[in-house]
């Protein structure tokens, strides 16, 4: 009997030893297919210990989606990364936030800078986001015939996800024929002062450009709007709309923000007018004056893994619609299919156009027109 359990616990042990030598194998070939320049990100985000984000609250999940998406990327590269979350305030304030920080000497609020194309372009005349390498630091290959570039011009910033803009609105109120099919539709009387326009004025300023709707149109369209609204409510804040407050909100930053509400059961859904649909891209940028570059690098290329796309769709509601998995993918080709004008707004898009002075000095105008209530 003591035969046979010794023989017993040496097969176990043997399997084991088996078991343990294929995981190193296993985690030294993953580790030998690192570029160096990964490795070395992943050593430095090892050393640094920490991650400090500060951005707007619901964006990548807020602190659920944060901490679930470092959990998996320290399982991954075998880090031991903490995440600090601090909800903060929208792109634009965040973007003059760090900038302020930077030039005054003071580390960054944040490691990562969330924001869309206008306000990465919007950077290159300050200069606060770093320009990096960012081909061989990312794992993934970019899929064939993607239609964007995933690495920013000069690196300043990575594209990571992708949203249709369009209105949301609470399905208790809005039903039928009164769902906005048309930019026109919310000027019907029965909607004055039931409806909320962001405070930035995001898609008004953005459908001014000279190939998609125009200046002198969109102005005029703001002034009515704004005729039109009873309120200014942040692209955040749309359990404003999911408790009736308003009926609905004339342009949203992205579905995502109607999505993750909808998923909770809110009376809510979201629709994309007939004139012109609009692709906003998020990019993640590193501040010069980040405290743990290194960290949020690394998170970077995580998230552009197929696991990291998963944890984007299910805390943030959009991953980047480009690659094979994407569930945000099939909206947009539905959008393509239906709408006569539809673009995606990348920063590439942005520098060609060489208007960004022009592009913010319309979007502060309509801002303004939005406040005065028309006038």
């Amino acid at each position: 009997m003591a035969v046979q359990w010794r023989l017993f616990f040496a097969s176990r042990l043997s399997a084991l030893v088996c078991a343990f030598g294929v995981l190193l194998l296993g985690t030294a070939a993953q580790s030998a297919a690192r570029s160096a320049a990964l490795q070395k990100v992943i050593e430095g985000a090892n050393k640094e210990g920490n991650l400090v984000i500060e951005w707007s609250g619901p964006r990548m999940g807020g602190h659920a989606g944060l901490t679930a998406m470092v959990n998996a990327m320290n399982k991954r590269y075998g880090t031991n990364i903490r995440i600090s979350f601090t909800p903060g305030q929208p792109f634009p304030q965040m973007l003059h936030k760090l900038t302020q920080e930077w030039r005054a000497g003071q580390p960054a609020s944040s490691d990562i800078y969330l924001g869309t194309s206008t306000h990465i372009t919007t950077d290159f005349k300050t200069g606060m986001l770093r320009k990096l390498d960012w081909g061989p630091i990312l794992e993934r290959p970019v899929p064939p015939g993607a239609d964007i570039e995933v690495i920013a011009s000069e690196g300043v910033a990575v594209a990571m996800s992708s949203r249709a803009v369009g209105i949301p609105y609470n399905t208790k109120l809005v039903k039928g024929d009164d769902i906005p099919r048309s930019m026109e539709d919310i000027f019907k009387p029965k909607w004055k002062g039931r409806i909320a326009a962001p405070p930035y004025a995001t898609g008004l300023y953005q459908f001014a450009a000279a190939d998609i709707l125009g200046y002198e149109y969109m102005k005029n369209y703001t002034q009515r709007l704004a005729k039109q609204i009873g309120g200014l409510v942040r692209c955040s804040d749309t359990d404003r709309i999911a408790s009736g407050e308003f009926a609905m909100l004339v342009f949203d930053c992205g579905h995502d923000d109607i999505l993750r509400l909808k998923r909770r059961g809110a009376p809510v859904d979201h629709v994309v007018t007939k004139e012109v649909a609009r692709i906003n891209i998020l990019y993640f940028g590193i501040p010069k004056h980040a405290r743990h570059p290194n960290a949020g690098i690394l998170l970077t290329n995580f998230l552009h893994s197929e696991e990291g796309q998963k944890l984007q769709w299910e805390y943030g509601g959009y991953d980047l619609h480009i690659y094979p998995e994407s569930r945000v993918s099939p909206m947009l080709q539905g959008l393509r299919a239906a709408r006569g004008k539809l673009y995606t707004e990348t920063v590439e898009r942005e520098l060609k156009a060489g208007n960004i002075d022009e592009i913010n000095r319309i979007a502060d105008e309509f801002v303004k027109i939005l406040q005065a209530g028309g006038r």
